[in-house]
């Protein structure tokens, strides 16, 4: 257990908190930051697809997510 202490110790913890690091680029670029929005794959646009034909072809979607346990 000892050497995975020193792994961890070694590695510097991933930045969570983005409010730091949002203020550190406001005070940077004169207020202005560009959110960059990545964009949407052929999964997201498939996941899409099915949710609005679900949404289009069943009559009552809250019903049929809880018969089916999804909800």
């Amino acid at each position: 257990m000892a050497m995975l202490d020193v792994i961890r110790r070694g590695t510097p913890d991933p930045p969570h908190d983005l409010w730091p690091r949002l203020r550190a680029r406001l005070e940077e670029q004169d207020d202005v930051v560009r959110l960059r929005i990545p964009s949407l794959g052929w999964t997201g646009v498939a996941a899409l697809a099915a949710a609005l034909a679900t949404l289009w072809i069943v009559p009552d979607p809250l019903a049929f997510l809880a018969a089916s346990g999804i909800l």
